[in-house]
């Protein structure tokens, strides 16, 4: 076992997150997985993004009330990042974001690229009835779509949060044309601030299933049918960005922790290598 987190006993959460439980993050002393022990089961799951308040009302690492729902033009402008990447590689073509959520990334593709989304909460589906966004619900890796349909796939912090993330890649190797490709979202277990803040990585959830590095991604990739092209670390240039802030306080916080010992948990901040993004191709 690494460490523990703990559920939040805060009435602000949606139901099933709530509650003082521990659970143990472990690692596999084979392939180098990070996943929890116990993980949530298929009924909590279904209970957890079947619930509306998941977009409605949550908190963030700080404690602070948010509702996803009522952020649209914020996370729609945070997903140019996204967008912009993505446009480096591919201008246009026929494209399925997977777990699309509230459809903030489809918005901020704009007319360049053919694009559809699936997610498998009915309230998402029901919330956007009345967009011109095209979403078709399911639980992926079922799907109503054509094998090889897709120049790209996509899948925004997804990954990690279903229950087979290897079935998951091939399936969608099956969805992609040859040399389709396929771009994720993640957080990246092997970060500055992963290692340092260890249960106090901003990152960790009780609902992120598994947690991947740079090396385990690229070589669950490899082992679906894909070759990679690039991993990058966004941060600079993104609204999170404040090195020098930032880096007092990682450097702050090391030194409290893993130097004088002190006890408690310290949120880490916003950092260089929280997150990775990923781009690689469907091979033959």
């Amino acid at each position: 076992m690494l460490f523990d987190i703990y559920e939040s006993p805060d009435d602000r959460q949606p139901p099933e997150w709530r509650g003082s439980s521990a659970i143990h993050v472990v690692m596999c002393n084979h392939c180098r997985l990070v996943f929890l022990n116990p993980r949530y089961d298929d009924n909590k799951l279904t209970k957890l993004y079947q619930d509306p308040q998941m977009f409605k009302s949550t908190i963030d690492p700080e404690g602070r009330a948010r509702s996803i729902a009522n952020e649209r033009s914020l996370r729609v402008s945070r997903f140019q990042h996204e967008v912009g990447a993505l446009h480096k590689i591919r201008k246009d073509g026929r494209l399925l974001d997977i777990g699309c959520g509230l459809g903030f990334f489809l918005e901020a593709l704009g007319n360049d690229y053919d694009a559809v989304g699936i997610d498998w909460s009915h309230p998402v589906i029901e919330m956007l009835n009345s967009s011109p966004l095209r979403v078709v619900e399911g639980r992926f890796p079922h799907h109503p779509f054509e094998k090889g349909e897709f120049d790209i796939v996509t899948l925004h912090g997804v990954l990690d949060l279903l229950p087979d993330p290897m079935g998951t890649l091939y399936a969608v190797r099956d969805l992609l044309k040859i040399n389709g490709l396929i771009m994720l979202s993640l957080v990246n277990f092997n970060s500055i601030a992963s290692k340092i803040y260890r249960e106090g990585f901003r990152l960790l959830g009780p609902n992120h299933l598994y947690y991947f590095t740079p090396k385990l991604i690229q070589r669950y990739l490899k082992h679906a049918g894909f070759y990679l092209l690039k991993i990058e670390y966004p941060y600079f240039g993104t609204e999170f960005a404040d090195p020098l802030r930032h880096s007092i306080k990682i450097i702050t916080d090391w030194w409290a922790l893993h130097i004088l010992r002190q006890n408690g948990v310290r949120i880490s901040p916003p950092f260089y290598g929280n997150t990775m993004r990923v781009f690689a191709l469907r091979c033959s």
